[in-house]
């Protein structure tokens, strides 16, 4: 199969779902990892082209560790809008991919930019194979299964699908921290929230892991909700 996680910014995918995508890669599926914006403001410090370019550089990085393929669409972080060149790039990013399944955000995150990129890729799952919407990459015969990751801290969260990611758990974490501007960007800007000073952000997601885990009865795992619209469903499970 073609597996697709697409997240808002770098490091989304692999707080939530990491784990479930090498596991998809270990069992010989082709996975591709991209974001809709290039985390162009994920620095106090440095201009937005510069941190665009390492965020961009750190999520490449990442998505090596699983051999997997990183796309950016480099829309504005926290300045992503839904518009008619929005949609068409994400039918068309969805068609590059030829994606049998989605990963992507809850529909009710904190973050529009989570929240939009959600919602537009439910809008277009019944577009890809349509021919009259015309793309740079055509379309194929299939509508992609989606499945949500939760939201950040779990908030209001009950999976309904759960990945065992205990074999796994340490390329979840090198790859969490392949993202060493995100980690800076937490302690620079929401020290009050994380608790401390000197809070190890990723270090949230092994928590998260542990307790998706007890619940499902394994050491560490992952949870997810299944998009139950019209045409996503299948009668197979999908996820590894």
């Amino acid at each position: 199969m073609n597996i697709l996680a697409i997240g808002a910014h770098p490091d989304d995918i692999e707080s939530y779902a990491a784990g479930t995508l090498a596991k998809y890669s270990r069992a010989g599926h082709k996975v591709f990892m991209a974001t809709a914006t290039n985390g162009n403001v994920g620095s106090a410090t440095l201009s937005m082209e510069e941190i665009a370019k390492i965020r961009k550089q750190e999520a490449s990085n990442s998505a090596a560790h699983i051999g997997a393929e990183y796309i950016c669409l480099d829309y504005d972080d926290e300045m992503f809008f839904e518009d008619r060149s929005a949609r068409l790039a994400f039918i068309n990013l969805v068609r590059r991919c030829k994606a049998d399944v989605i990963l992507t955000h809850n529909p009710v995150d904190y973050n529009p930019d989570h929240e939009l990129t959600s919602k537009i890729i439910n809008d277009i799952a019944v577009m890809i194979p349509v021919g009259k919407i015309k793309t740079e990459h055509p379309p194929y015969d299939r509508i992609p299964t989606i499945f949500y990751w939760e939201p950040v801290n779990g908030m209001g969260f009950i999976p309904t699908e759960y990945v065992d990611i205990t074999e796994v758990m340490d390329v979840k974490m090198a790859m969490c921290y392949e993202h060493k501007s995100q980690h800076q960007w937490m302690k620079d800007n929401y020290t009050e929230a994380l608790g401390k000073e000197d809070v190890d952000f990723f270090e949230n997601f092994v928590i998260s892991s542990r307790y998706r885990g007890i619940q499902c009865g394994v050491k560490y795992a992952e949870g997810f909700v299944a998009a139950n619209d019209a045409f996503r469903v299948r009668a197979e499970r999908l996820l590894p």
